[in-house]
């Protein structure tokens, strides 16, 4: 997957499930009727159906971990038996790719929610970069499902929609780390000291991005951008996945120190703010 989608780290074994199903039972989007008119009422119940389906296939996420979720016991916990569920899914893979985009947009919502109050580019960066930590320690395995399991690990490349829904989040960080630039373009590295196979790597999303939205950034800038994005990603996977606790037992900090990090790492040390005391927050 390409920059402009998410970036997908090897797999990782996921934390011991310890939450209840029931918490994650959660409605989910129904899918918007393919006409201007209003839905009939099969239709209606039709959506419920897939709606409930997932939340399922969730709760067995939360559970058992993706390799735990089973349509026989899927159709079991909705009240249904596993060849109707064939009417709603063709296959297990088709559950698991649409629960993944629900939870993409439940993911992408959480962070422009957390991002609503920030004006200033950086500030935006800063808020989007803690909603995805805070939705990634509230769902530890939804956030395995999505960074840790490949589409390809599935048996199937992924649709269109599951492309478009990671790309929303991709470009989330991508548009943030723009803004900054087209404000006020920073220091980075030249062309020529951008390493030959780094830059290679870099060419085609360079192109795409340039061509696209932003015309004048140079490659040092994406190259920058990709550094960036791995400090966030890495600190928050670790986290999730469980591999600071033998070092920490709250996160948090370090995170932080990794954004405090990229505000230097973008000529703009004085920009960093601490998250406002969680006492305030709740």
């Amino acid at each position: 997957m390409t920059l402009r989608a998410s970036i997908r780290p090897a797999r990782h074994a996921l934390p011991t499930a310890g939450k209840s199903a029931a918490r994650y039972a959660v409605p989910y989007r129904i899918d918007a009727a393919p006409s201007t008119a209003p839905p009939t009422r099969r239709e209606r119940l039709r959506e419920q159906s897939r709606a409930e389906i997932k939340s399922a296939a969730r709760g067995q996420l939360v559970n058992n971990g993706p390799a735990g979720i089973q349509l026989r016991a899927v159709a079991r916990d909705v009240g249904l038996t596993a060849p109707a569920l064939y009417r709603y899914f063709p296959s297990l893979e088709d559950l698991i790719e649409s629960v993944t985009v629900d939870l993409f947009a439940e993911l992408c919502d959480a962070m422009e929610a957390a991002a609503t109050a920030a004006t200033d580019p950086f500030d935006r960066m800063l808020a989007l970069s803690r909603g995805f930590r805070g939705w990634a320690m509230e769902h530890p395995h939804e956030f395995g499902l999505l960074f840790a399991i490949a589409p390809t690990a599935l048996g199937q490349q992924p649709s269109n929609a599951c492309q478009q829904a990671s790309d929303r989040f991709g470009n989330l960080f991508a548009g943030a780390f723009i803004a900054m630039w087209n404000a006020s373009p920073f220091p980075v590295p030249a062309d020529d000291d951008v390493a030959g196979d780094l830059r290679a790597g870099l060419d085609p999303y360079w192109t795409w991005r340039t061509a696209n939205v932003a015309p004048d950034m140079p490659v040092g800038a994406v190259a920058t951008f990709l550094e960036g994005w791995v400090r966030i990603f890495g600190c928050v996977a670790m986290e999730a996945f469980g591999h600071l606790s033998w070092a920490l037992p709250d996160g948090e900090p370090m995170f932080e120190q990794i954004m405090r990090s990229l505000a230097s790492l973008v000529h703009r040390p004085d920009a960093y703010r601490p998250p406002a005391p969680r006492s305030e927050v709740a």
